[in-house]
């Protein structure tokens, strides 16, 4: 049976009424449930939401991923203003700042001397590259 993030929120609200700590209450979702049900830390958050006297089991505004990304919108970005900034790429495309550089890497481009270039190896550079 599939927990939807709801029922997990149900459980850790549960937990949190039988004054269990956050600790015994991620191990006790996680023996019933499998593990990797949910995470110590998240539950924390969670009791420390419930300890606040907010008992509402929804999402914060805000939490959560930002947007998705294509490679080939990135790639377009990127071709358009070879110069911009990861910084300033996730700003334009209204996501994390991890996720440009994740797929910066996906897309083989590298920063070189202020400009994001395509990752590729002259002949030489190949032949060198299992020299000890």
């Amino acid at each position: 049976m599939n927990m939807t993030k709801h029922d997990l929120r149900l459980l850790m609200l549960h937990e949190f009424k039988l004054e269990h700590n956050a600790y015994e209450a991620s191990a006790n979702i996680n023996r019933a449930w499998g593990e990797e049900s949910t995470r110590d830390r998240t539950v924390r958050r969670w009791f420390g939401k419930f300890r606040s006297g907010d008992e509402s089991l929804k999402d914060e505004e805000g939490r959560g991923r930002l947007g998705s990304l294509e490679n080939e919108q990135l790639h377009a970005v990127v071709e358009q203003n070879p110069r911009q900034s990861v910084r300033e790429t996730s700003q334009t495309l209204g996501v994390s700042i991890a996720t440009v550089s994740r797929h910066l890497k996906i897309i083989r481009k590298v920063k070189e001397l202020d400009k994001w270039v395509p990752h590729e190896l002259n002949e030489n550079q190949k032949l060198r590259r299992f020299e000890v």
